[in-house]
């Protein structure tokens, strides 16, 4: 167990034990990722809780050959939040997966060919010692899950599979970020089309009610979250599915821009 992990695992971070079914939802889902294959459908039947959905996801996490460097959050659909009691979901976002976007050169980013895979302009946020002390980013999240509908499984076959995260685009700083107070218009295009776009009037509106519910919840479940860890704060403009060898461009207006390429993910090395 590294220092950036720091999960409670005397309690599976969750406190609920697994079900052979469960440990077998987790051991599909870790083999297809480890193996860089798609999976034609969801390894099981979702969780019916996010309880039993999060302690799957942290068996997997305690079974995964890499250490946790941050978290993304993602929203739940509005008609199952009275359902499940929550607003958003998180997954672990992996430090082999992080990449940090150089000025005019386009990033490759691996997703699962076969799978599922959509490219997020985000803010992320990096925790500092307190609150005062947190850097702002603009990013990208790549979501990719080898299972081609994760999305459609519902949000508790998303927590299973890592929260259907594979990979974090980080780009320029946002200096003064919390006091940041000019419109900003933040647009994608891939492959030279405009797929996305969506004007944020604060970013602090963005970005901290979802750095704060991944705080609240890593407290809840006995993870703990250390300062020089990443928070990937949400969708800005959707979930915009691509395939391998798309070629996409974000911008965030005066904040910066950053470029990437969806490549294919191979075997785990």
């Amino acid at each position: 167990m590294t220092a950036g992990q720091q999960l409670d695992l005397a309690n599976g971070g969750v406190g609920t034990k697994l079900t052979q079914p469960e440990i077998s939802i987790s051991e599909h889902l870790l083999e297809a990722r480890t193996s860089g294959r798609a999976l034609s459908k969801f390894p099981g039947t979702p969780p019916a809780s996010l309880n039993e959905a999060y302690a799957i996801q942290t068996h997997s996490i305690q079974h995964w050959p890499g250490h946790v460097s941050g978290w993304k959050v993602g929203g739940i659909p509005e008609d199952l939040r009275h359902e499940l009691g929550a607003d958003w979901l998180v997954g672990p976002i992996f430090y082999r997966n992080i990449r940090h976007a150089m000025p005019g050169v386009s990033t490759p980013m691996p997703i699962f060919d076969g799978g599922f895979g959509a490219i997020e302009p985000e803010l992320i946020v990096k925790l500092g010692a307190t609150r005062d002390q947190d850097r702002m980013f603009i990013g990208a999240e790549i979501a990719s899950s080898p299972v081609p509908d994760i999305n459609g499984y519902g949000p508790t076959a998303v927590i299973c599979d890592f929260g259907n995260n594979n990979g974090l685009l980080i780009g320029p700083e946002v200096v003064d970020w919390a006091t940041y107070g000019q419109p900003i218009t933040v647009s994608i295009l891939i492959d030279g089309k405009l797929v996305g776009t969506r004007t944020l009037e604060r970013l602090s509106d963005q970005a901290i009610p979802a750095r704060d519910f991944c705080i609240e919840h890593a407290a809840r479940t006995g993870r703990l979250l250390s300062p020089g860890m990443f928070v990937s704060t949400g969708a800005i403009t959707g979930i915009h599915e691509a395939k391998v060898d798309a070629r996409s461009s974000i911008s965030f207006a005066e904040l910066g821009e950053i470029d990437l390429d969806l490549t294919r993910e191979g075997p785990l090395s």
